[in-house]
């Protein structure tokens, strides 16, 4: 075996702030029940964007799906149905979810909560972990599966019960699959849909690389999925949602705005909660939405190893959305990961592994609402996909004088 399969060569410091950042996000997951927000982060309790998931599906079981887009009447019942589990009520938390995310999250609602809740993040996890171990190289597997699940967006993710895990599976999965087998990996990207806001930018990868199968792909996932979803709901689903979806973001003084986005950390949220009007900030939004889809067109385009690709889509699509929560930096945690394993080769300076880092502990500092130092977390992913996109050919090659298979398949792109 050549030299160049020997054990990742990580600096000891970026190993030593790594384990205190993780330690301590997950003590702060840890402390939740008995004392939350005592050493950070207030989550009230464990899983309460889960109880939104799990009751949502409930709640269709139990003929109440009319009433699942009222959000002051959805926020009361999960006050009144959780008053044992939360510290405190909570202020507004509704459904916003279209109904094809919905229809992933019914067979969770056949489940009591808490085997449900646990069951979503060990099956979610899981799913990633697979998928970053297809998709990384025989000796940083193992390395990079674990800075994607055991660091603070993980933690984070974990407690909330949120679905970043699962979103970034799919868009780690279906990257990885699309060289060999384009039609199961643009068949997972249009389960993206489920999220929409995270979805823009997988047409805008494919149509770069001109793979039209995988494009054709996500396509008819994503309309099976919507309509499979309309048929089990009703288009009425659909339509109360739409119109749900229109009046949250077009009314910039709406409680879902005070309570939801502006909690977020987004663009938007970032510019909003610096006092920016909000006119400004959705420029600002608009903005980073160009930046972020030509950045990926670009990507998709270059010669670039593929980790460097689906790690450069993972931290755009946090940049491009106009809404995410704390927990979707897990996106970002995976997209540190798998650049990280690109890293773990010999001669790489540290200023990148520093920025590697200072992505994957960026929910430490989130949200902007409640931390200044996060509304610069635009300007860090705006660093981090530069870096990765012009030092990517840079990087050190694999010394046994066979071509990398990055190399290969861009050339087959």
């Amino acid at each position: 075996m050549s030299s160049n399969r020997s054990a990742p060569a990580i600096p000891g410091i970026i190993v030593a702030v790594g384990v205190v950042a993780a330690c301590y996000a997950w003590a702060v997951i840890v402390l939740t029940p008995t004392h939350p927000g005592s050493i950070g982060l207030n989550l009230n309790a464990l899983g309460t964007d889960f109880m939104v998931f799990h009751t949502g599906a409930r709640w269709f079981f139990g003929g109440r799906l009319d009433a699942l887009f009222d959000g002051t009447g959805f926020t009361e019942y999960l006050n009144a149905a959780f008053a044992g589990w939360l510290s405190q009520p909570i202020a507004f938390r509704p459904w916003v979810y279209p109904p094809s995310y919905l229809l992933l999250m019914l067979p969770l609602g056949a489940l009591p909560f808490v085997t449900a809740y646990a069951s979503f993040q060990l099956l979610t996890a899981a799913v990633l972990a697979i998928a970053l171990w297809h998709v990384s190289r025989r000796e940083v597997r193992v390395p990079v599966m674990a800075v994607a699940l055991l660091g603070p967006a993980a933690a984070i993710n974990a407690g909330m019960g949120q679905n970043a895990f699962l979103t970034s599976a799919l868009i780690v999965a279906g990257f990885g699959l699309r060289p060999t087998r384009p039609l199961v990996g643009g068949a997972i990207l249009g389960l993206l849909t489920a999220k929409p806001q995270f979805w823009p930018l997988v047409p805008i990868a494919l149509i770069a690389m001109r793979d039209w199968r995988a494009l054709t792909a996500a396509i008819a996932a994503a309309v099976m999925l919507a309509g499979v979803s309309a048929a089990v709901f009703g288009l009425g689903a659909w339509q109360h949602w739409l119109e749900l979806a229109r009046a949250s973001y077009a009314d910039p003084n709406g409680e879902w705005m005070e309570l939801g986005r502006l909690w977020g950390g987004s663009v938007y949220a970032c510019l909003a909660t610096a006092g920016a009007p909000p006119a400004l900030a959705s420029a600002g939004q608009a903005a980073a939405s160009i930046t972020g889809a030509a950045t990926v067109f670009l990507t998709f385009r270059a010669a670039l190893p593929p980790n460097s690709r689906i790690a450069i889509v993972l931290a755009a699509t946090v940049l491009t959305a106009p809404h995410t929560s704390l927990s979707d930096t897990a996106l970002l945690g995976t997209a540190a990961a798998l650049w990280a394993g690109e890293l773990a080769k010999a001669g790489v300076p540290l200023a990148h592994w520093t920025l590697a880092l200072a992505v994957w502990i960026a929910a430490l500092v989130n949200p902007p609402v409640l931390s200044p130092v996060g509304r610069l977390t635009p300007l860090l992913l705006l660093a981090f996909v530069a870096v990765v996109l012009t030092g990517a050919r840079r990087l050190p090659a694999f010394s046994s004088g066979v071509a990398p298979t990055w190399r290969r398949a861009a050339s087959e792109d």
